[in-house]
Parts: C-alpha cells; structure tokens; sequence
C-alpha cells in the first residue's frame, strides 16, 4: 500500500488571525475540486496563538494549480516550509501529537 505522501503534496500557511485563515480556506474550497484537494485543515499553533491552514493536494495536480493555491494563502498568510509542516502540526490543539515534547514538560513540572 502506497504511504499518503506518494498520493498527496501538502503545503502550509501561517495567519495571524483566525479570520484571515477560514476566508483563505474558505475561498480554495470554492475554487479547488474535491479530486484537487483531498484534505483542508486549520490549526491552531499553541507556542504563539497563530492558525495554520494545511492543504493535502493529489499527486496529478498540476504545478500551476498548486501556484494558484499558494498565491491565494500568500495574499495573507506566510508560507510554512514543508520541512516545518509537521513541527507545527504538533504544536496544535487540533493537531496530531502531544505538543510539546516530554522533556520540557518534565523540565517545567507537567505531567508525562
């Protein structure tokens, strides 16, 4: 079975407001198909109370189609490098993971 990674490319934008990061996802929804798109999320980023709008897209979408995708996150939202994806994902509340890693939770006292 293939893994989702030879299925899908993601790419993730940071917004400061959770405004600005449901009216970006809102408007790639309208504007993608579902075949295009094959997941849409919005994160929150607990280490500074920003949102994160993660788009899977398929393998056969064309490159120009990612580049449309990303100038409408770019309009308000900074881009984050997909070497960093997951970090942030982890530091979510909606997000897979614990969040911080066991060592500094020990470090401060908090439950392990």
């Amino acid at each position: 079975m293939a893994d989702q990674g030879e299925k899908s490319r993601s790419i993730g934008y940071e917004f400061a407001r959770e405004e600005e990061a449901r009216g970006c996802a809102a408007e790639l929804d309208r504007r993608f198909t579902q075949q295009e798109v094959l997941g849409l999320r919005i994160y929150r980023i607990r280490w500074n109370g920003n949102y994160l709008v993660e788009v899977n897209f398929a393998r056969d979408v064309p490159d120009s189609r990612l580049q449309d995708a990303k100038a409408i996150l770019g309009e308000l939202g900074a881009q984050v490098h997909p070497d960093d994806l997951e970090d942030y994902k982890r530091a979510t509340e909606g997000g897979s993971g614990e969040g911080l890693p066991r060592w500094i939770r020990r470090l401060f006292g908090g439950s392990y």
